[in-house]
């Protein structure tokens, strides 16, 4: 696609994780992501922020 890739607006996802998981350490992570990413950064980024959430919830 390019550098004319369509971009998805994740704000909302990264707020809402945020809101529900304030002293999460992705919810760090993702307030540092833009607010919009191509959808193949969105799936590559996905596989890595769900890797990390799943990760840290077996270390609780």
């Amino acid at each position: 696609m390019g550098e004319h890739a369509r971009k998805i607006d994740i704000s909302g996802v990264k707020v809402a994780f945020v809101r529900n998981f304030p002293s999460h350490p992705l919810s760090k992570i993702l307030l540092s992501e833009p607010d919009s990413v191509t959808g193949e950064e969105l799936l590559a980024k996905a596989q890595t922020w769900l890797a990390f959430f799943h990760g840290e919830k077996e270390n609780e």
